[in-house]
């Protein structure tokens, strides 16, 4: 049995009577996929779905081949679902003092920090459009108002 922290970001109903969540993880490119047939499990996980969660599950090979890399398929089928986080397994290892950071807030990290950096050049006269080419950057300056040209002679 393994278990995953994350957070259920779809739900696909098969015709042939499965159920299969994707389960987003922080850290993790892709979701975990795990199905599932028990109408028990369905409805806890759907009532989950939206908040983080512990995903309990348990992978078994297929007897289909991957023609790719010629191992077989892995089968992940949901066997249980607990709200919130669970504690950390190993009260040694180096990551148990840290919480999870949720992937969104991840992005609200990055977004604040890029308009943090826009506001403090428009605050210290840069502006944002004297980021482009030079090129650009001095037609820029030229629509500015009150700015005159002034012309060599000689």
């Amino acid at each position: 049995m393994s278990e995953v922290v994350g957070t259920c970001q779809g739900i696909t109903e098969k015709p042939s009577g499965w159920t299969e969540f994707e389960i987003a993880v922080p850290g993790k490119q892709y979701p975990v996929r795990l199905a599932t047939k028990a109408q028990p499990l369905v409805e806890l996980a759907r009532a989950l779905a939206g908040g983080v969660g512990t995903w309990t599950y348990n992978e078994v090979e297929s007897e289909k081949i991957n023609e790719h890399t010629g191992k077989p398929y892995l089968n992940r089928y949901l066997e249980g679902v607990e709200p919130g986080a669970a504690p950390a397994a190993s009260v040694g290892s180096p990551e148990s003092h840290h919480e999870p950071i949720h992937f969104a807030d991840k992005d609200r990290a990055i977004t604040r920090m890029a308009v943090l950096k826009a506001a403090a050049q428009v605050y210290a006269g840069l502006g944002v459009e004297d980021q482009r080419s030079p090129r650009t950057a001095s037609r820029s300056r030229l629509a500015r108002p009150g700015l005159r040209l002034r012309r060599r002679t000689g």
